[in-house]
């Protein structure tokens, strides 16, 4: 009688065992596009992967973002800059000079911003090339190809 209640309890933990390690298996994430200068910002911004990848997955596959903020709808947005910088050298007014790295329209910078959900998850990617509101966004591109958008003027 005991060995039986001892293979009822073996099989019993085994059973719970294989439950909590299917039930912590995720399938893998789709990989995202990088954002480099070789590949032209429609093919990112058609292949991006939305709704999938989370945040830490964002960071383990781009990096640190160059910086962060809040979008005008309220969400959170990692900023990624790819492209060419210029070097600009300032003087202090005690004579000292500090040299910068910058950025911006007319040097050949692509701007990424990958847009999160309240849940961390990226719900849209943003691209600009020569300023504020002149880019694309991974959702426009994606409905166009699906045939769903209109064309945007």
């Amino acid at each position: 009688m005991k060995s039986v209640s001892n293979v009822l309890w073996t099989m019993t933990i085994a059973i719970a065992a294989a439950t909590t390690t299917l039930a912590g298996y995720a399938a893998p994430l789709p990989m995202p596009p990088s954002f480099t200068d070789e590949v032209a910002p429609e093919v990112v911004l058609r292949t991006y992967p939305l709704g999938v990848i989370t945040k830490q997955a964002a960071f383990s596959h781009h990096g640190k973002a160059v910086h962060t903020l809040i979008l005008p709808n309220g969400k959170e947005g990692w900023v990624y800059e790819v492209g060419d910088k210029q070097a600009k050298t300032y003087q202090h007014p005690t004579t000292k000079k500090h040299t910068v790295y910058e950025t911006g329209p007319g040097y050949g910078v692509r701007i990424y911003t990958l847009e999160f959900d309240d849940k961390g998850v990226v719900i849209d990617v943003l691209y600009n090339e020569q300023g504020r509101h002149d880019g694309l966004t991974a959702l426009q591109v994606q409905r166009k190809v699906r045939g769903e958008g209109h064309s945007v003027k």
